[in-house]
């Protein structure tokens, strides 16, 4: 693991990452495998670096052997205002080494190397002359074993003590509060621990509880959109998925829109530019999915229109029966 120095400014507002002195260039070196990785420039706050830095050095490759690096965690601590590396493996070979813009408090970072873990045996307990110890099921320290221990199972002993369980998986002992105390030079600890609640179960393996966190494939049944102009996408194993939002357009004056036909019309010098909104917000309507639209003709004058076609229509139609009535009377005079 490798941390980082407090950055020089506080990098929980946005800042903006440029290319000014290289500051969005970082060099790399994780196990052996060295890079060099660049950062998009753009706005970014701690936490969003953090996750650019963790995708780039985890794409480092090995010009040589072509491995990549890969486990490399990058998290950004905003109480402390630093960066923190941590590597996906241990081990004394394990190391990393970021060096990056001072501004990020990356100029000076020492070589993180990994520690080799500890592994401790428990053993039994004895006492001075090397009797095994054990605990009773008030609490108290004994030699005897305790009875209606579980065939097959292997008692676990802590320190002190071992945690035992009837047929039936309830603790046998220890019923009471075991008292765990050590001092030292520098180092005093006192516990209290209740394993009043412990259970062990001899049965064979077998599942529970189960939670489902997916879904099954699911083929588009359908589209909708609600009042808010939000387009969403139904499927037929239950999702329902938000595709966009459709917005609406106001004028200063929508009587100064020019119509340009099949109820389409376009902004013009009179109408002012169009003030886009979200449906449902101030000053805008409401959409209403599956509802027809109102005409928006003048019902008066298309009403006096038709009349007026309709006495034309009727006016030609006398004149030519008129025509018709004087053309066979003269066939017939000349009969």
């Amino acid at each position: 693991m490798s941390v980082g120095d407090a950055a020089n400014e506080d990098l929980t507002s946005v800042f903006r990452l440029s290319n000014t002195g290289g500051e969005n260039i970082f060099n790399v070196s994780v196990n052996g495998i060295s890079g060099i990785i660049e950062i998009p420039t753009g706005f970014y706050v701690g936490t969003t670096l953090a996750e650019a830095l963790q995708s780039r050095i985890n794409q480092i490759q090995d010009p040589v052997t072509g491995d990549t690096v890969g486990g490399v965690t990058v998290k950004y601590d905003s109480s402390s205002n630093n960066f923190t590396f941590t590597t996906g493996t241990t081990g004394n070979t394990s190391t990393i080494k970021v060096k990056g813009a001072a501004r990020f408090g990356l100029d000076d970072v020492a070589l993180g190397v990994g520690t080799v873990p500890q592994i401790y045996n428990l053993v039994q307990a004895t006492n001075a002359d090397g009797v095994a110890l054990y605990v009773d099921a008030t609490g108290n320290v004994v030699t005897t074993p305790p009875a209606n221990l579980v065939e097959g199972y292997f008692p676990l002993y802590i320190d002190e003590g071992e945690l035992t369980f009837d047929n039936g998986g309830r603790i046998v002992s220890p019923k009471n509060l075991v008292h765990y105390e050590r001092q030292e030079e520098g180092f005093s600890i006192a516990l209290d621990i209740d394993f009043g609640q412990s259970t062990q179960f001899a049965q064979p393996f077998s599942v529970l509880n189960v939670d489902q966190d997916g879904f099954t494939s699911g083929r588009l049944d359908g589209l909708e959109i609600d009042a808010s102009g939000t387009i969403r996408a139904n499927y037929t194993n239950g999702q329902n998925n938000p595709l966009g939002k459709i917005v609406l357009a106001n004028f200063n004056n929508q009587n100064g829109l020019k119509q340009i036909g099949n109820a389409t019309y376009v902004e013009t010098a009179v109408s002012g530019e169009a003030q886009v909104g979200e449906a449902g917000s101030e000053g805008y309507g409401n959409i209403l999915s599956g509802s027809l639209e109102r005409s928006n003709v003048d019902i008066t004058e298309e009403l006096v229109n038709l009349i007026t076609a309709q006495r034309n229509f009727q006016a030609s139609a006398k004149a030519i029966e008129t025509t018709t009535t004087l053309t066979q009377t003269i066939i017939n005079i000349r009969m």
